[in-house]
């Protein structure tokens, strides 16, 4: 294997490779030495930045740099070494990447056979895996479309090209996991499309769906969150209202030289853009809503009694907003914008996480019910976790390094303290 890798990173990097070639190669890779798989590394990102048709080479190399630059830094703060990690309250899954660091890139970006970068010089004890008798598989592209009438169209079984119109617009699903609105033009009379048709999409657990809306933003849903929209947008404004997670990529619309604001309303904020990225958690289980903001400007304002307050802040990018319910009053925080959208680049990202907000994390991905068990350390968990493997090599990681342990039965999980 050690002459012959050179042609399995050129087809990984074109995603032409097989699963057992990815296996044998995962097997060589874990025997060799940490300089020999720095070389491996360099050598892949040669392959990817060289590469004709990189299959989404530039979110790969980029979780590729942020990735290593985060091994490399906990490297040098120690924060690797086991042994101190009992006399600390963080425990940082970067520990089981101790000898196979660099692999984790090829793994995290690759089919979800993260269970191989687990094995180590003993036996995994995979105690979750054991418990689970059918394990719990990642979430996917799931979600239902209401129309203005109340008929429901579970976009799932829908097929390619047009399912539906409303106001004259043309709705398709041109992928598994994207839908589009037609462009919202005047029609051949020169009449403007009709105003006022809501449509609304929800995800359940284990769901997300992607959103084009007529205007041209862009929008994803992350599970158990849906968005509520006019399939034509009024001429002053355009309005929605979401609840759950969303992230947005907010179209530049003006009419008459004048910029048509985008509105987002979620629980008791709201939040008014031009064009912009921003992120909102708005589940009803957390105990904020986060507002956060990517490029461009927004502002927020919270919302008493149905109209909106005097508390009103200004976003500029990396910053986020922290509203609690039934609170006028807005923080704002500095923030690590790839933590708020991992979800939407198909990972997830822990960074001082407790044990309760990984596991309302992971509850809504993989459709948990996740219950506790006595008191619970107070550990906290840091780094990186592929969207696409199953739960259980989840659950090993966190019960092997965090304190942790877990009861599985159909879908609920019990967490508790290991005794």
């Amino acid at each position: 294997m050690e002459e012959n890798y050179y042609p399995f990173l050129e087809k990984y990097a074109e995603n032409r490779h097989t699963e057992e070639e990815h296996q044998a190669f995962m097997r060589w890779f874990n025997s060799i030495s940490p300089v020999e798989a720095r070389n491996v590394m360099d050598r892949y990102q040669h392959i990817l930045k060289n590469s004709a048709e990189p299959a989404n080479s530039d979110i790969y190399s980029d979780l590729i740099g942020k990735i290593e630059d985060r091994i490399d830094r906990m490297e040098q703060e120690q924060v690797l070494d086991y042994e101190d990690e009992h006399e600390t309250d963080v425990v940082s899954l970067w520990w089981y990447f101790r000898r196979f660091a660099v692999a984790a890139v090829l793994v995290l970006i690759g089919i979800g056979s993260y269970y191989i970068l687990m094995q180590k010089s003993k036996p995994a004890k995979n105690i979750a895996a054991q418990a689970l008798e059918s394990d719990a598989a990642p979430g996917g592209n799931k979600a239902m479309l209401t129309l203005a009438d109340g008929s429901v169209i579970n976009l799932n079984e829908a097929g390619d090209g047009q399912i539906a119109s409303q106001s004259g617009i043309n709705i398709n699903k041109v992928t598994d996991g994207q839908l589009v609105y037609g462009k919202q033009l005047e029609d051949r009379d020169g009449i403007p499309n009709k105003t006022g048709i809501y449509n609304q999409i929800t995800t359940p657990k284990a769901g997300q769906y992607q959103i084009r809306l007529s205007d041209g933003t862009n929008v994803w849903l992350n599970s158990l969150s849906s968005i509520r929209f006019p399939a034509v947008f009024s001429a002053d404004e355009r309005k929605v209202e979401i609840t759950g997670e969303v992230y947005f990529e907010v179209a530049k619309v003006s009419l008459n030289k004048k910029r048509v604001p985008f509105m987002v309303v979620s629980n008791n904020q709201i939040i008014e853009v031009i064009g912009t990225h921003f992120n909102v958690n708005s589940y009803r289980d957390e105990s904020v809503v986060k507002t956060t903001l990517l490029e461009g400007s927004v502002k927020v304002s919270t919302i008493a009694e149905g109209k909106i307050s005097l508390e009103t802040v200004k976003l500029k990018p990396g910053e986020q907003s922290i509203v609690k319910p039934k609170q006028a009053a807005i923080a704002v925080e500095k923030v690590d914008t790839e933590s708020a959208v991992a979800w939407q680049k198909g990972y997830f990202k822990f960074k001082d996480t407790s044990i309760q907000e990984v596991m309302r994390q992971l509850s809504r991905w993989y459709d948990l019910d996740v219950v506790y068990s006595g008191p619970l350390p107070q550990d906290q968990f840091t780094g990186y976790v592929s969207k696409k493997v199953a739960i259980s090599s989840i659950l090993d990681i966190l019960e092997e390094g965090g304190g942790v342990k877990f009861k599985v039965k159909d879908k609920q999980v019990e967490v508790s303290a290991v005794e």
